[in-house]
């Protein structure tokens, strides 16, 4: 799969090592910073750069995008890829809103090509793993989902709307971890404290289903707590890696607790951290099996689908908006 990275920051780097590393070559990295964009494109061997995607896809052959520019470019660069007859990645949020998302799809689809976006940490090893072990551990009363992001230290940025490019995340794990759960249809409630700090509720069948956004909290840490009639899972989203806790109750369980879930705790992360050493996994767990498993989904085009469907994309966007206009009236 011949590629092209859109946005030669951060999450372009990290999407070119895991467009390789799934077998992919980048043709060209595009960034209006020439000096940017040739620094990564030295990095990928081969790989030539741009100013515009535009003029990548004139001068490239290609079967990818990876859309990693600002939020408010993604619909624009991706319509370009659809009429490319691009397959694309978009970092999230893919658009600006449910009814943008739809469209963006609807055009891929008219294509025959594929469009996924980037919601990595649904497809977390922990995450997956624990969507397994869940369903075996009885009622299902609480999924909460905390997230303390450091974004909001950039001068200049808009707090409100990081929070909700941030959604986008638990949202998706929610799907993957309550298959059954309509997030889109859900009674969505959202206490909003003040510029950043969002604390988003909704009922779902026995549970209660929580996330909790702040960009001033610290420690920096994004965390996933899962509770059913017999057992907890609790996962730890930045890292991936989890702890189960039985659901037994008795008085010595629960003098051990604290002392077992840190024994497990340490274990989990001493392990976790071993493999990805061992992988060369720096940063951003779930990117590389997102990319991977959207390449063999393109491969397999136009029977392919990607591991964020259209579907789960647009529900996403729809509760998204939600809770976004719930924030503003709060």
């Amino acid at each position: 799969m011949r590629a092209l990275i859109v946005g030669a920051g951060l999450m372009g780097r990290h999407h070119a090592q895991a467009a390789i590393r799934a077998g992919g070559s980048i043709s060209a990295i595009v960034d209006p910073d020439g000096r940017r964009a040739a620094a990564l494109a030295e990095l990928c061997h081969g790989a030539s750069f741009a100013a515009s995607l535009q003029e990548a896809l004139e001068k490239h052959r290609a079967e990818v995008v990876h859309i990693c520019s600002p939020a408010d470019t993604h619909a624009e660069l991706g319509e370009l890829a659809a009429e490319a007859r691009c397959h694309a990645l978009i970092e999230k949020p893919a658009a600006a809103n449910a009814s943008d998302t739809r469209r963006l799809l609807e055009g891929f689809a008219r294509s025959g090509r594929l469009a996924c976006p980037v919601h990595q940490y649904a497809l977390q090893r922990s995450v997956r793993a624990a969507a397994t072990i869940v369903s075996k551990l009885g009622l299902l009363r609480q999924i909460a989902v905390e997230v303390c992001s450091a974004g909001g230290e950039k001068e200049a940025v808009d707090l409100d709307c990081l929070a909700a490019d941030i959604l986008s995340h638990p949202l998706s794990m929610i799907q993957k971890l309550a298959p059954r759960a309509p997030i889109a249809r859900l009674k969505w409630s959202c206490l909003r404290a003040s510029a950043g700090e969002w604390l988003i509720t909704a009922p779902f069948e026995t549970a209660s289903l929580c996330i909790t956004v702040s960009l001033n909290g610290r420690p920096t840490r994004f965390r996933t707590r899962i509770v059913s009639d017999r057992g907890s899972l609790e996962l730890d989203n930045f890292h991936d890696y989890f702890v189960q806790l039985p659901g037994n109750v008795s008085r010595a369980r629960k003098i051990a607790l604290p002392f077992v879930q840190n024994i497990k705790g340490l274990t989990a992360a001493g392990v976790n951290l071993l493999g990805r050493a061992v992988r060369n996994e720096h940063g951003y767990p779930g990117l590389r099996t997102l990319v991977a498993d959207f390449y063999a989904a393109a491969s397999a085009s136009p029977t392919g689908a990607p591991p964020i469907t259209p579907d789960e994309a647009i529900a996403v966007a729809e509760a998204r908006d939600q809770i976004m206009r719930l924030a503003r009236s709060a």
